[in-house]
């Protein structure tokens, strides 16, 4: 039997608190995981609604757990067709390149999510040593404040035994 959270590890990335909203500026990072022992990282972004902001989410790699600064291309889709629970709400978009600029990630809809995918061949061929990746939010339209949260999905482990290892140093 293929038990999820056996095949899977899960890292809290984000935490939706208020002091971690995503604002004009900087933007908030993600914490930086630890691709060492798996070839997937999916990122989970879920925001709810504020009025006409737009993050731009982009993705970063990294040699270790301290600087994630290195630009990567990424695949995502999103899930915005219309507000939770509405008809269509649930409905993801096509798999789309982004590349190492990101893509705008609007957030008008309550309820919206982004699916990142992160590949461990592109963060180990963005820099020597490179298997930590990283996601950043920046609202570029206002500096408004929006709550949300994003998690962070490490799969196809590359030593199964060790798929319960921590993946945040």
């Amino acid at each position: 039997m293929n038990v999820f959270s056996e095949t899977h590890k899960i890292v809290n990335a984000i935490i939706p608190t208020a002091a971690d909203t995503f604002t004009t500026g900087a933007g908030i990072v993600s914490d930086i995981v630890n691709m060492e022992n798996y070839r997937k990282c999916t990122f989970i972004v879920a925001t709810g609604a504020a009025a006409a902001a737009i993050q731009t989410v982009r993705v970063f790699a990294g040699v270790d757990n301290v600087v994630c600064a290195t630009p990567i291309t990424f695949k995502y889709r999103t899930q915005a067709a219309a507000g939770v629970p509405g008809i269509g709400s649930d409905v993801p978009t096509t798999l789309t390149d982004a590349g190492i600029l990101g893509f705008p990630m609007i957030s008008t809809i309550a309820g919206g999510m982004a699916i990142i995918e992160v590949d461990a061949a592109v963060v180990a061929a963005a820099l020597a040593g490179a298997d930590h990746c990283a996601l950043t939010l920046v609202d570029t339209t206002l500096p408004l404040a929006q709550l949300g949260c994003v998690i962070a999905i490490l799969s196809e482990p590359r030593y199964p035994q060790d798929i319960l290892a921590t993946a945040i140093d």
